[in-house]
């Protein structure tokens, strides 16, 4: 079976093979380690990526959903409501924190290339766990009351929304 992830190396390697061309040793290390990098994104680059986009994302995401009592647009209504009549204040703080990262994973997907994505769905735990971490102590920075519990659900809501929004970026990115 053969490994996906060494077929690069092999094609590059027949590249650089060609006869009757010289190519110095630094153009070849060079063009080597940008091919690696390009096929190979570091996962902490591509958190980091994910995460500005996550950061202005959740902005907006907080004018239609007001979490934790945080409305910094002043907006009159919102899906916590309806959340809130659906299911509860249980229920609302899974559907927020679903919304909250999938829409900023979602929203990332669309600038990270192919291979930014394969390394997302690989580490994608600790993406979404580290996202819902950072968003969480976010919120608390900026004043809202949280508990235990109640946080507790609102980043069960975040893995869920980062794993479905993680796997449906893979499914359209690669169809």
């Amino acid at each position: 079976m053969k490994n996906p992830n060494n077929e690069w190396l092999k094609d590059y390697q027949e590249f650089i093979g060609v006869e009757n061309v010289t190519v110095p040793e630094a153009i070849k290390d060079g063009a080597f380690l940008r091919i690696k990098s390009l096929l190979n994104p570091s996962p902490w680059k591509v958190f980091f990526k994910v995460l500005m986009i996550h950061l202005i994302t959740g902005a907006a995401t907080l004018s239609i959903c007001h979490q934790f009592g945080l409305n910094p647009f002043n907006t009159k209504y919102s899906l916590a409501d309806w959340f809130m009549s659906v299911g509860g204040h249980h229920f609302c703080m899974l559907g927020c924190g679903i919304l909250f990262v999938g829409g900023g994973v979602l929203a990332a997907g669309y600038f990270l290339t192919v291979e930014e994505i394969k390394a997302l769905k690989r580490t994608k735990f600790l993406q979404n766990f580290s996202l819902g971490l950072i968003s969480l102590g976010l919120f608390a920075a900026f004043g809202a009351e949280m508990i235990l519990s109640i946080a507790g659900l609102w980043l069960l809501g975040g893995l869920i929304g980062g794993f479905l929004a993680t796997w449906t970026v893979w499914k359209f990115r690669t169809a």
